[in-house]
């Protein structure tokens, strides 16, 4: 059993994720952005149900949604992708980064093997519940930019053209698709990045 003082420290640390801004929004000037607690909420909720609808492990998604972005935490929210182009040292070094801020932050917490163990995985997308969790990921993130579009009057195709990018599963690219359907709708498109 974990000392309450480790306790208390993890839990300081998971605070840390309810001040820290999501960087593509503060980057794109987005007034009053999510912080990375806040997105990993809805991205729970959203795994919540769709592991109901896709008949999928809904305890291991509901995990990999609680501690996906604790390693932001540690080493802060870095972008590896844009316009749907990955930069695979920077998601390297990242993920690295962030295995070791996971290894530290559960090492000494009753259960940590398993979040680890859990954490890797996605990373590794080494299950059919990581590689759905991304594709999750991502659409919670669309989402987030159309109500920003909608919200600030602004034009955000970099993340939509990243999660066309991502998903694949037929019921999340129906969910994406009407995003995409109901942005075509209000005026906005995706447009082509001229300086990629």
């Amino acid at each position: 059993m974990a000392k309450k003082s480790d306790y208390l420290e993890f839990l300081k640390i998971v605070g840390k994720s309810k001040r820290l801004l999501r960087t593509g929004w503060v980057r794109e000037g987005i007034k009053n952005p999510e912080s990375i607690a806040a997105h990993s909420f809805r991205v729970g909720v959203l795994t919540m149900t769709v592991a109901d609808e896709l008949k999928i492990d809904k305890d291991k998604l509901m995990k990999m949604s609680l501690i996906h972005s604790l390693g932001e935490a540690i080493t802060e929210d870095k972008v590896w992708v844009r316009w749907g182009v990955v930069d695979l040292k920077a998601r390297k070094v990242k993920e690295e980064q962030e295995i070791r801020g996971i290894v530290g932050l559960f090492n000494g917490i009753e259960g940590g093997e398993e979040y680890i163990e859990i954490f890797e995985e996605m990373i590794l997308r080494s299950s059919k519940e990581a590689k759905l969790f991304w594709q999750i990921d991502k659409l919670e993130m669309s989402l987030q930019a159309y109500e920003y579009e909608e919200e600030q009057n602004k034009k955000l195709d970099e993340f939509f053209a990243t999660a066309d990018l991502y998903i694949k599963e037929p019921f999340l690219r129906e969910m994406f698709d009407e995003i995409m359907r109901k942005r075509e709708e209000r005026g906005k498109t995706l447009t082509k990045h001229e300086s990629l």
